[in-house]
């Protein structure tokens, strides 16, 4: 298999199942969907990887829904790192928000789970919209990592074997311009029974996906289909249609004045500026909007 370019490779998720073997997974590669969400605040390297990993997540965990709906995770904690959520639709929108308090931060440029958000607790939430009940899961946070939590939950929650990678980094291109680039690979374990073929596929296919780098899974330059062939050319892996994934956010004009309106006549006035403009920013694009106190 050859390599290909970016543009061929970003902002996709790839299912794939290896051959004969009790094995499904999917790879998700971003490139500019999450530089344009982390570029959007003014976020720490470690802060903004945290949050580059629960949007990676959510997409991993969202593109396997059967039904339109969408996948919200979300995580607490009392570390420097308070909260985090991102959310994911079938339609492969996504959008991620961190909430951190810089100044409690440890100084390091690597630091793990536990030095970040502190004890707390992980959800994943279930939305299939149309009126019908969410379902939510709920796991502690692991120390390590927000994969080993999600690994944790899986296991916890749907009795499915998993192992999640992880990967968020900056990459320079030749014209000098850094941004951040993130890959992420899921597999599961589908058969139930004990059989010692199966017990030995999924073993072989843990130990070859321990084998994979974050520089594997971040480069602009390997396709997808050449870093599943590098894992799994003796297994033999065949893939399926990929899915788009793009930025979504639902901070409109018009939803923004709904949100206003629901507030007092005094409360509204409270929010107004000496130029008599009301201010609304987007948690999670950082978008600013104004609108003259008369409009609600």
């Amino acid at each position: 298999m050859s390599n290909t370019n970016a543009k061929n490779i970003d902002d996709l998720v790839t299912p794939f199942h290896l051959e004969g073997q009790p094995v499904r997974g999917r790879i998700v590669r971003l490139g500019s969907v999450l530089d344009d969400i982390l570029q959007a605040h003014d976020l720490s390297d470690p802060v903004a990887r945290l949050l580059g990993e629960a949007i990676l997540s959510s997409v991993l965990a969202g593109s396997s829904l059967k039904f339109d709906g969408r996948v919200i995770i979300q995580a607490s904690g009392d570390g420097p790192v308070s909260f985090l959520v991102s959310d994911f639709t079938t339609d492969g929108g996504v959008r991620g928000y961190i909430r951190v308090d810089a100044d409690k931060l440890p100084k390091q440029s690597v630091l793990d789970l536990k030095a970040l958000m502190g004890s707390g607790q992980f959800a994943l939430t279930i939305d299939p919209g149309k009126a019908e009940h969410r379902y939510q899961g709920i796991a502690t946070l692991e120390p390590v990592s927000f994969a080993a939590t999600l690994e944790a939950y899986f296991k916890q929650s749907e009795q499915i074997p998993s192992r999640l990678i992880l990967a968020v980094s900056k990459h320079t291109d030749a014209a000098g311009i850094t941004s951040w680039r993130g890959g992420g690979m899921l597999v599961q374990r589908i058969a139930d029974g004990n059989d010692e073929d199966d017990n030995n596929g999924w073993e072989t296919a843990l130990a070859l996906v321990k084998t994979i780098t974050a520089d594997e899974l971040t480069d602009p330059m390997l396709s997808t289909e050449a870093l599943l062939y590098r894992l799994f050319h003796e297994q033999g892996v065949r893939t399926f249609e990929t899915s788009p994934v793009f930025k979504r956010c639902t901070c409109t004009p018009e939803r923004l004045k709904g949100i206003l309106k629901n507030f007092t006549r005094a409360e509204r006035m409270e929010m107004t500026t000496e130029q008599k403009q009301i201010e609304m920013t987007c948690e999670y694009c950082a978008k600013t909007f104004q609108f003259a106190a008369g409009e609600v």
